[in-house]
């Protein structure tokens, strides 16, 4: 990550609401509007934002990053700590329902459109 920018484990987080590495749903705010999205021990973001642009798009329910794009050098990455990409088979694997009665594939095109835009 740019600058003095640092990953961790969301679950070990002052206030995080999944506090397991087991596969489970996870409630996050994707730009600004409460989401849920599958989650298996995913990352948390502690960004330097003064090394480089930053987009923030998503933090969980704690505050802390879940998914953001950062502008490095010539190009960006995007990094995020849950799944949108997860379809139903992830779900059923472990008998997860998603609070939202959708899959979060919005939330992943959004990602991509954001990196590659």
């Amino acid at each position: 990550l740019p600058g003095s920018g640092q990953t961790d484990q969301y679950i070990t987080s002052k206030g995080a609401v999944v506090t397991t590495e087991i596969d489970t749903v996870v409630p996050l705010y994707w730009r600004g509007k409460l989401r849920h999205v599958y989650f298996q021990d995913g990352a948390r973001f502690d960004l330097d934002k003064k090394a480089a642009k930053t987009e923030v798009l998503a933090t969980y329910t704690n505050g802390k990053i879940a998914a953001a794009v950062q502008h490095v050098d010539q190009g960006r990455v995007g990094m995020v700590g849950p799944h949108p990409e997860a379809d139903q088979s992830w779900f059923d694997i472990y008998k997860l329902k998603n609070p939202d009665g959708k899959m979060s594939f919005d939330l992943f095109h959004d990602l991509v459109n954001t990196l590659m835009n």
